[in-house]
């Protein structure tokens, strides 16, 4: 089974639909997957466009909401923040039971987290640790953009230091606007220092463009090696 979990360098980097690509893909191939958002926060339980209901959609399953995304915080913060502002606690068993539950009959899940790699869920535990009690191998998303050398490098360092299995970065372009000069080098220089990680590009596509146009470009990119059934890299 291939068991992905997807993190940002930071938000708005393009998680989602990386996550959709990859589960896109997935099926493309006749896998059967699910797609799972543990916590989704700063939306309201109704809302269409939430990453769980995303990422359900493509996975192309009936799952119920309450196992794509056990833990609903409408609050746009840290989960252990929230939670802590309320009074509340984070029931890690549900997590667990729901992670079994989707992986049941399953060849392929993406696990998207929120926000960045470290991001407290509760006092002692951040995306990265959940990530390595499910066994997921990672695939990191980062915004195309000044400062993503840094930002990059510091969230595989995080994995590596967690234990975790980097699959591989995809550099997402997160604007249609002209590229400036970070822009146009950063997929050459994150290639050399993440060597032997692969660094795939991804263009900004109109949200109206149908996945599988999405999905040409991904196999064109390179994307099958994130989703290949293959001994784990390091």
């Amino acid at each position: 089974m291939i068991r992905l979990g997807i993190t940002g360098t930071e938000t708005s980097v393009g998680k989602t639909y990386v996550g959709t690509v990859l589960l896109g893909l997935m099926r493309r191939r006749g896998m059967r997957v699910a797609g799972m958002k543990p916590i989704e926060t700063g939306v309201k339980a109704d809302d269409p466009a939430s990453d769980a209901l995303r990422l359900r959609d493509a996975a192309g399953a009936d799952d119920p909401i309450d196992l794509v995304r056990p833990l609903l915080l409408t609050e746009p913060l840290a989960p252990w923040v929230t939670l802590s502002r309320s009074g509340g606690v984070l029931d890690l068993d549900a997590l667990d039971v729901a992670y079994r539950s989707l992986s049941e009959g399953r060849e392929g899940i993406v696990v998207e987290g929120a926000g960045g790699l470290l991001v407290p869920l509760t006092r002692d535990l951040a995306w990265d640790g959940l990530f390595v009690g499910w066994d997921l191998d990672l695939v990191i998303v980062a915004g195309n953009r000044l400062g993503a050398l840094n930002h990059t490098m510091l969230t595989v360092r995080a994995a590596h230091d967690a234990g975790l299995r980097v699959r591989g970065v995809v550099l997402n372009n997160v604007s249609p606007d002209r590229q400036g000069i970070a822009e146009r080098t950063n997929l050459e220089a994150l290639a050399e220092l993440l060597e032997p990680i692969p660094v795939l590009p991804f263009p900004w596509i109109r949200k109206d463009r149908p996945l599988d146009y999405a999905l040409d470009i991904a196999d064109e990119n390179g994307f099958a090696t994130l989703i290949a059934d293959r001994s784990r890299p390091a």
